[in-house]
């Protein structure tokens, strides 16, 4: 694909005085994000450059400029910036009534008729950010006094969820320039200023041409991942979402593309996971149906990189359907976190390993089989809790899953992996596993139990030991004995709290609906070593029966 590329610095000025140009951010771009301090960042930055009388360069932007629509190019990197300074130079319109002409900045001049345009058209849908933008073209000083006063909480922060993020940043950023231009006190001294952030703050535009506006744009999609791929900050959703609209375009269903991807980006907020987190478990499903068990490589390259790449080798309907898949049942397993669902207990178990390799077999499993059959799922479920925790917490269960992964997608059997050697001494200082086994520990003595909010506690801490008897020291001669042992690890269905004496904690643990937590103590709030040796040894003989199963 040859690349019709320029790429020139260029001054503000220049950037926003191109008479009937405007700047479209497609709409397959993630929304206007920029927080406070990083425009607080930009803010002091330009100040303190022209304080310094230096030049400023902010950075690149890659645009598509196609030969069928040369007036609108697509903003394919760089957005924000561009966003953010259209805000700075909206404020200093209001600085500066006297300045007409440097109004054109903030509008597009019409050829067609009288109804000029803001600079910058974002289409991006999933949310308001054009409207927000018509509305901060309105705004005068004292609008931004009266939304300041109205929104800033004591500390002079504007509340959350009160405005847009761009509505938000114009407030601070026409606070900070007019205490700026209180300082820098005399008009010339103002001038200069806005003079220096037009002919000396610089941003290097880097333009993709092609035939038409989709060509370039593909060009430009190329030129972006380079550059990212080099070290600037991005999400790798933004790139499969860029490379989605493309194929959805070329199956003339873009619209329906949009939905969607409003949808995927909802639903994972909603679940607490990233659009990214979605990728993820598409990609162990991939690599279970191609047979990969090595090494992963990243999930940019994996979708996206050259050859014969996730996205490239499949239709945007099978993609669009599997990613549908994948958040139905996760949406699903979340819905069984619950008394009545018989998975509940054992999706906590696997929520409390210590990475997520086995949700990965777990929706690879759903993905494959489906939900119908519970028994063979439960089965499945169990199988995880009972594997992983007996190899432990170890990354290296990753090769593991790899080779679950291909045999579900062969609807080959998976094992019931042979865990008889558990070896019940790990269970004296288990540590970073120890809420997991002494979860597992409390519903394999309590199978009819379920804790919906569930905290964790040490009967002893470090901070107790002047409260135990002399006996207590002869069998746990350290105190990392006791830290991570299983009989130390309390289930509670209450909130941990922290407290002076043994006694308090008892008499707190009374409250608890669990009897294993109010039987902790005597009746005189005492802790005696025998029943905690008991607890002890109730608790190994309990994980080993389960480890031992076959």
């Amino acid at each position: 694909m040859a690349l019709s590329l320029r790429a020139e610095q260029k001054s503000i000025y220049s950037i926003y005085t191109s008479g009937d140009e405007v700047y479209v951010i497609p709409n397959y771009q993630r929304p206007y994000s920029w927080g406070r301090d990083v425009c607080y960042q930009l803010f002091t930055d330009i100040t303190d450059a022209f304080l310094n009388n230096e030049d400023y360069f902010i950075g690149n932007i890659v645009m598509a400029r196609g030969r069928d629509e040369k007036k609108r190019p697509n903003i394919v990197d760089g957005q924000q910036r561009l966003i953010t300074l259209w805000l700075f130079l909206k404020v200093l319109t209001l600085l500066h009534p006297d300045k007409i002409r440097l109004r054109r900045t903030l509008e597009a001049e019409s050829l067609l008729n009288d109804n000029d345009e803001p600079r910058i058209c974002s289409l991006v849908y999933e949310h308001d950010d054009q409207r927000n933008i018509q509305n901060a073209l309105k705004y005068t000083l004292q609008d931004l006094n009266v939304l300041y006063q109205n929104y800033a909480d004591s500390k002079g922060m504007i509340r959350s969820g009160k405005c847009s993020r761009i509505e938000e940043n114009i407030i601070y950023i026409g606070k900070w320039l007019s205490e700026f231009y209180e300082r820098l006190g005399d008009n010339t001294r103002k001038e200069e200023f806005l003079s220096f952030f037009l002919e000396h703050v610089y941003l290097l535009p880097i333009e993709l041409e092609g035939e038409t506006l989709h060509d370039a744009d593909s060009k430009a999609l190329t030129i972006f991942e380079t550059i990212n791929n080099r070290g600037q900050s991005l999400e790798d959703s933004d790139i499969f979402k860029a490379r989605l609209y493309e194929q959805a375009q070329k199956a003339h269903k873009e619209k329906e593309f949009v939905g969607y991807w409003v949808e995927f980006t909802n639903s994972c907020q909603e679940l607490s996971m990233t659009v990214d987190d979605l990728f993820r478990y598409y990609y162990h499903i991939l690599r279970g149906k191609e047979g990969l068990t090595n090494n992963e490589s990243s999930l940019r390259d994996y979708f996206t990189g050259s050859g014969n790449s996730a996205l490239s080798v499949r239709s945007y309907d099978e993609i669009i359907d599997d990613l549908n898949i994948i958040i139905y049942y996760i949406s699903w397993l979340d819905k069984q976190r619950n008394t009545s669902s018989p998975y509940g207990k054992w999706l906590q178990l696997i929520d409390f390993y210590t990475n997520q390799y086995p949700k990965y077999a777990l929706i690879n499993y759903l993905y494959t089989y489906g939900e119908e059959d519970s028994a063979l799922l439960l089965s499945f479920m169990q199988m995880l809790v009972r594997y992983y925790y007996y190899r432990g917490a170890t990354l290296q269960v990753k090769y593991e899953t790899y080779r679950i992964n291909k045999m579900i997608a062969n609807e080959a059997s998976v094992p019931n992996f042979d865990c008889s050697d558990f070896d019940t001494a790990l269970l004296d200082n288990i540590g970073l596993l120890r809420n997991g086994f002494g979860l597992l520990a409390h519903y394999l003595l309590y199978p009819d139990s379920y804790i919906e909010k569930i905290s964790f506690d040490r009967v002893i801490y470090e901070r107790d030991l002047w409260q135990l008897s002399e006996d207590w020291f002869k069998t746990y001669s350290d105190f990392n004995d006791l830290r991570n042992n299983i009989g130390n690890i309390v289930v509670l269905d209450i909130p941990k709290q922290s407290f002076k004496t043994l006694s308090e904690k008892s008499k707190y643990y009374e409250t608890s609906q669990l009897g294993d937590v109010r039987t902790l103590f005597d009746a005189d709030g005492v802790l005696h070593l025998d029943a905690f040796k008991e607890r002890e040894r109730k608790l190994k003989q309990t994980l080993l029966t389960f480890f031992q199963q076959k």
